[in-house]
């Protein structure tokens, strides 16, 4: 109901009588109290740090491939054409130039017996996997080594010498998919010829520097491909070298670059945008709030506020999902925590 209060009485005389009116004022209104804080309970749960990252689909990192071997360019393999151990790159004087596997290039001429090295290690294990037999230390070219380079030379239809000329051998990890050539036939044996990538599809992601370690070698991954399937991938490599980018403010970011393989074919898709997810730290049976919940201190650290008004120091764990792991002595599961949201 409306309160009125009398304020005064104003008396006007007219003719033939006398009128009185009365004046009143609206009284204040009464101000509503303040709602109460918004709690929620401190809670033991698990929490674990999921992360996505923007990457691409395609064949994985490139590496070029220089020729050394003096002479012209009489043929050359076409893009995307996969060439495997013992198989011919491209050829110098229609002599072929082949594909051995390993991490070690050949940097000298193979001609005694004797010479020891990893280089030769590289020839004898790549022909002991083509079948010929070899004997002697692993990495030493004895004269059994050099008969089965004349075997083989020999059944590749090349002049059997039992010489192997660094040029005539190119040393990769493994089998290879022809991404690019950039020269042309009768041109030069030497110098850049094409460019070359591993033959499964892989996924190329370029993340900010400040976030990299959060991916190790071997780690297992979870790719997201353009229509939503999922399927597991495993990092290759994290690359050492920072390269600067700018973001879409023009600013500079640094980053690096890191290659994944995929555990399994995909058919639907050659190259494309994808995301790359993984799991960087898991919690388990710890005590979290959301993050709303902490109060920055003036001295430094964080602290929440309890239902009765207090505030309890804490220290802050992981991040994950809106919650963050929170401890210490005053800290304890179901306790009323205010919360801005």
């Amino acid at each position: 109901m409306k309160r009125w209060i009398i304020a005064g009485v104003v008396v006007l005389v007219l003719a033939g009588g006398v009128l009185a009116l009365t004046l009143t004022r609206r009284a204040p209104a009464q101000t509503a109290p303040p709602p109460a804080p918004k709690t929620v309970a401190v809670v033991k749960t698990d929490l674990t740090d999921v992360r996505e990252f923007k990457a691409s689909l395609g064949f994985g990192a490139s590496s070029e491939v220089t020729g050394k071997l003096a002479g012209t360019l009489t043929w050359l393999p076409a893009p995307g054409t996969a060439v495997d151990r013992g198989n011919a790159v491209y050829k110098v004087d229609n002599r072929p130039v082949w594909l051995f596997f390993g991490d070690t290039p050949l940097w000298r001429k193979l001609d005694k017996a004797g010479v020891k090295g990893p280089d030769v290690k590289i020839v004898k294990e790549n022909l002991g996997v083509l079948g010929y037999k070899l004997g002697g230390a692993p990495d030493e070219l004895t004269q059994a080594t050099i008969d089965a380079v004349k075997r083989w030379q020999k059944a590749e239809k090349v002049e059997d010498t039992g010489v192997l000329d660094p040029g005539e051998i190119v040393v990769v990890p493994g089998k290879v998919r022809v991404e690019a050539v950039t020269a042309k036939l009768a041109a030069s044996g030497e110098g850049p010829l094409m460019t070359v990538t591993a033959t499964g599809k892989a996924v190329d992601a370029s993340i900010d520097a400040r976030q990299a370690e959060v991916f190790t070698k071997d780690m297992k991954v979870t790719v997201v491909l353009p229509n939503g399937k999922e399927t597991a991938g495993t990092v290759r490599s994290v690359s050492t070298e920072v390269q600067s980018e700018k973001n879409v403010n023009g600013e500079e970011t640094p980053m690096i670059a890191v290659d994944i393989g995929l555990d399994a074919e995909v058919g639907e898709f050659d190259s494309g945008p994808v995301r790359v997810r993984l799991t960087s730290t898991a919690r388990q049976g710890v005590l979290a709030v959301p993050v709303t919940a902490l109060l920055a201190l003036r001295e430094g650290g964080y602290a929440v506020q309890t239902d009765k008004g207090g505030l309890v120091a804490v220290k802050t764990g992981l991040f994950a999902g809106g919650l963050v792991e929170i401890s210490g002595g005053g800290v304890a599961e179901g306790m009323q925590v205010v919360t801005t949201s």
